[in-house]
């Protein structure tokens, strides 16, 4: 007979998966309480839960869903960090508290219905945060206008200097 507390752990399982979509697949053996305190409250405040699961109701929820790939990597005592459009800035704090913390690693991951490996999860935490990439693309859009606008600066006072030149000349006449 199946538990209740496991049916309801299956379903909100269930639920993260649907609502969040994105996840990344840790190893939190022999890490301290604090220090995983630490890294759940990184991860709220990037819009991302972390949650210890048990491997064989993690399985159930991945096969209610339909996400396949994973079997191999729920070895062990595993936990999930949830995200859904912060990929890069969760994939950023997993790498930065692995540096803090060695004993922490993370193996795989599911990111946009795409599976990932370790080393392919590193690369993305080291892409540049979104914010930055928007602040690069706003200053290559934003260069032109400034070069017309540095042009047309220098075309008035280019003027502006003769006019004064042709006024002087006329006063000394």
């Amino acid at each position: 007979m199946v538990k209740q507390y496991k049916i309801d752990e299956v379903a909100y399982l269930v639920s993260k998966l649907r609502d969040k979509g994105n996840l990344i697949l840790t190893n939190y053996s022999g890490i301290k309480v604090k220090d995983l305190s630490r890294l759940r409250k990184t991860l709220r405040s990037k819009n991302a839960d972390y949650r210890v699961i048990k491997n064989t109701l993690f399985r159930r929820a991945l096969k209610e869903t339909g996400i396949e790939g994973l079997d191999e990597f729920l070895k062990g005592p595993v936990a999930v960090a949830f995200m859904k459009d912060e990929i890069g800035e969760v994939a950023k704090a997993l790498k930065d508290f692995a540096k803090d913390v060695e004993k922490f690693s993370y193996s795989a991951g599911i990111l946009d219905s795409v599976l990932y490996s370790e080393e392919q999860i590193k690369r993305i935490a080291d892409l540049p945060s979104k914010d930055v990439v928007l602040a690069q693309v706003m200053g290559m859009v934003n260069a032109p206008a400034r070069g017309i606008a540095v042009g047309i600066n220098q075309i008035m006072a280019s003027l502006a200097r003769g006019i004064k030149a042709v006024a002087e000349a006329g006063n000394q006449q």
